[in-house]
């Protein structure tokens, strides 16, 4: 990777009017979503014109375009999707943010020249990630938020992909690609553009029966760089990436202004690079939720990084209640910075609903100022501006007038006897020549050089600025004025066309319609289990039927490898090693990976791409993880040309789809306490173990039973893995199938996984002989089995989304 490079400034653009609050301000690059395909459908997004419009705009700015298909896609949607890619690529799109590894795989068919970027959703936290990415065709991949600067440094100095990260805006706090809550609870799937931000609302965390802490223990604040703005660009991050396609243009604006002001005055005077405390304010009124973290890029999690009192934006302080007079409905406020017309405030109550009104009057910093307002105000009550009616309006006229304009040269050639002709060009090798009447001698007005100058450089409305015009002209000619207009305005249109002309591209047909499976059925499937605890091992081992286990790659297994490996060898079951489920190069899963790869193992099960990458020459299986998300039978294909034996199928899909795109070597999940999020800002670690910032907290390796409880009273199981200081937060209900499983077998899935998470040895045996029993005969139910199924009913759990799918 090159270092020392300006790196771009990629803003966010929800509507035409963000697009160009983020071209008028400064960025080099936009990332904007289609209608459909795009992982904000809550966002304004673009029609096809408005996409192309788009695109003719920022392309005679000198800006890129990158349009985020970057879902999962049902088999059904494809043929539509590449028809959509088409499109694009025809209107000279200069890039596609993707998530589907089947989808890319044929935008990569049919448009191999298509410039690819790795999606965060892809979940890339390792070089060995990028590097498999980068191999795949993939020319830039968003790393996730959760890395630090130190492992960010590390990936950029050994992979020649472009590294992209965010510098401002929301963070999630799950692993992005790695969230399911939303899905589950309510069947909108982040992964499919739909998230409903269930980790914004408020939850309560328990240790037993013991209240531990509430409020919105999952809101992380927002991210903001400017502090560390150096060490970003020092590090040789390709492409700073702003969030925020659901914002505002003036939050758009506003933020790509600074920062493009921040990135400029580094890279040309380092020494003197300070930030404005006025620009810290500016953000944080544009939005912010408790103020700002520097995110991972200084910090493994922690209650630092989190805003549990409130999820959505505070505004920026501007006072204390100094006095309140309920009879007179009278708030007397101490102000801290000044107030105009237009302005919304909101006092900080004690209790919510927080009270607030407009401001009338122009005030300034330090004034004692008397508002009418209702409410349970008491003394010393914070008062926040939510809305700051100056700032608003300035950042609107930034993009009303077009000022951002390419520089182009150009050459007038006005003499006597020759026809009037101008030149002009840019620099990116773009140039036209036109010739107008014939130049005549002058009666009595001849013009002068500085009036054709003047003229010709009045570009108005069109995207252009000369940088230079040499006006070569006779003395004592005439020239109409009409006649020059003209000149230059079919000049610049000329112009105009050719630099967008190069933009477009012609399509070929390439590459195969989407594919589809052969639909059929396979009614003896196998069995397989992932187990966490030597307690389910022991279970398993007392079974028969079973063809495989997945090991959880945890310090029991690690140290018992060989004894485990014997005992399942021995009862003709396969055994597989469960790599971790977030990856970040931790020093002891290296050490184990080696030791894995010389070892008896069947096989690796892999949750990431660089996890792939990795066993992928050891000769051993390989089985896909679900949570890669194969949505799709492009998908499945994707993984098994790569050498996979095994594909697990997304737990998103329903069992109609899965009809459409499984064969015998898929898998699917058929009971489990579902992970809904993996997430670095474990509860227990944030809440109960005063973690702040650190790597780990005062309650690592703890053995207590801790849950969340949301404000309908469901419970959610959280399972720490203190190793690698990260928490899965499990759906409180597990997916149970048994009660459905002649329609599982309706289909060509070859084997059927059970999940085993928090469960002691009796219940994993009494699921496991359910589920061997309906193997054998699944009409057939045992005393047991029906005990099992009414136990169940009453304690409840969930179809998933094998009827209801997502949206």
């Amino acid at each position: 990777m090159t270092f020392g490079n300006k790196p771009e400034l990629l803003a966010p653009a929800g509507s035409m009017e963000s697009l160009k609050a983020a071209v008028q301000n400064g960025c080099n690059a936009v990332y904007l979503g289609g209608k459909m395909f795009s992982a904000r459908q809550y966002a304004g997004n673009f029609s096809l014109e408005e996409l192309e419009e788009a695109c003719d705009y920022c392309h005679l700015r000198g800006v890129k375009v990158y349009v985020t298909v970057n879902t999962v896609y049902k088999d059904k949607e494809l043929p539509d999707f590449l028809t959509f890619i088409e499109k694009l690529y025809r209107m000279g799109v200069d890039a596609l943010i993707m998530q589907d590894t089947g989808a890319a795989q044929l935008v990569r068919e049919h448009f191999p020249d298509f410039s690819l970027h790795a999606s965060t959703q892809m979940t890339a936290n390792s070089l060995a990630d990028v590097n498999y990415w980068q191999k795949q065709g993939f020319d830039k991949v968003v790393l996730s938020r959760e890395l630090t600067l130190e492992e960010i440094r590390h990936i950029i100095e050994h992979t020649e992909a472009e590294v992209e990260t965010f510098i401002h805006g929301a963070l999630c706090v799950c692993y992005s690609g790695q969230c399911i809550m939303s899905s589950m609870l309510g069947g909108r799937s982040g992964n499919r553009g739909r998230c409903a931000q269930t980790c914004r609302l408020p939850y309560t965390l328990y240790r037993g029966t013991e209240e531990v802490a509430k409020g919105h223990l999952l809101s992380p604040k927002d991210v903001a760089t400017i502090s560390i703005l150096p060490q970003l660009i020092d590090a040789g991050i390709a492409s700073l990436k702003i969030e925020g396609r659901m914002k505002t243009p003036e939050y758009v604006a506003g933020v790509t202004r600074i920062y493009r002001k921040y990135i400029d005055m580094y890279i040309e005077s380092p020494k003197n690079y300070a930030v404005d405390p006025q620009d810290i304010k500016e953000l944080t009124q544009l939005f912010n939720r408790g103020g700002f973290t520097e995110g991972y890029y200084t910090s493994y999690g922690g209650t630092d990084m989190m805003s549990t009192e409130r999820p959505k934006t505070w505004g920026l302080k501007v006072g204390i209640v100094d006095k309140y007079l309920p009879q007179h409905k009278k708030v007397v406020i101490r102000t801290r910075e000044p107030l105009v017309p237009g302005d919304g405030i909101e006092v900080w109550t004690q209790k919510e609903p927080h009270v607030g009104c407009q401001v009338t009057k122009h005030s300034k910093a330090g004034e004692v100022i008397t508002l009418t307002l209702e409410g349970d105000i008491a003394k010393n009550d914070v008062v926040y501006r939510t809305f700051g009616k100056a700032l608003h309006d300035n950042l609107q006229k930034t993009w009303e007038k077009d000022t951002r304009k390419l520089p182009i040269y150009g050459i007038l050639k006005a003499k006597e006897g020759e026809p009037l002709s101008l030149q002009i060009w840019d620099n990116l090798g773009s140039s036209m020549y036109v010739t107008g009447n014939v130049v005549e001698k002058a009666g009595s007005q001849p013009i002068t050089e500085e009036k054709l100058r003047q003229q010709t450089t009045k570009l108005g409305t069109t995207p252009f600025v000369f940088a230079d015009l040499d006006v070569q002209a006779d003395e004592g000619i005439y020239v109409g004025i009409k006649d020059l207009n003209g000149l230059r305005r079919a000049a610049t249109e000329a112009l105009e066309q050719s630099i967008l002309k190069k933009t477009k591209r012609k399509a070929e047909e390439k590459g195969e319609a989407p594919r589809k499976a052969a639909e059929r059925k396979i009614l003896r499937k196998k069995l397989t289990v992932l187990v966490n605890t030597r307690e389910q091992m022991e279970a398993i081992l007392r079974q028969k039927k079973i063809a495989r286990v997945y090991l959880e790659s945890n310090t029991f297994f690690a140290g018992h490898l060989e004894s485990i490996l014997e005992k399942c060898h021995e009862k003709e079951i396969e055994c597989f090693m469960a790599l971790p489920r977030i990856d970040r190069e931790y020093q002891e899963d290296e050490k184990r990976l080696e030791i894995y790869k010389n070892s008896n193992l069947d096989g690796f099960l892999v949750r990431s791409a660089g996890q792939f990458g990795q066993v992928q020459d050891n000769e051993k299986k390989i089985a896909v993880d679900y949570n890669l998300n194969v949505m799709n039978r492009e998908s499945v294909l994707f993984w098994k040309n790569q050498g996979a034996d095994t594909v697990c199928l997304s737990v998103e899909n329903n069992l109609q789809e899965i009809r459409g795109m499984a064969d015998a070597d898929c898998e699917m999940i058929g009971y489990g306490y579902l992970p809904l999020m993996t997430t670095q800002q474990c509860p227990v670690g944030n809440f109960a173990g005063e973690k702040h910032s650190g790597l780990y907290c005062k309650e690592r390796f703890h053995e207590d039973l801790y849950f969340l409880r949301d404000r309908k009273g469901e419970k959610f199981p959280l399972m720490t893995d203190c190793e690698r200081c990260v928490c899965s937060i499990l759906n409180g209900k597990p997916l149970f199938t048994l009660k459905f499983y002649d329609e599982v077998l309706e289909n060509a899935v070859g084997s059927v996984r059970l999940q085993f998470t928090k469960e002691g040895q009796g219940r994993t045996e009494r699921i496991l002989q359910a589920y061997i029993e309906m193997m054998q005969n699944p009409k057939w139910y045992s005393v047991e089995t029906k005990q099992l199924l009414h136990q169940m009913s009453e304690k409840g759990s969930t179809k998933g989304h094998f009827f209801r799918g997502v949206e």
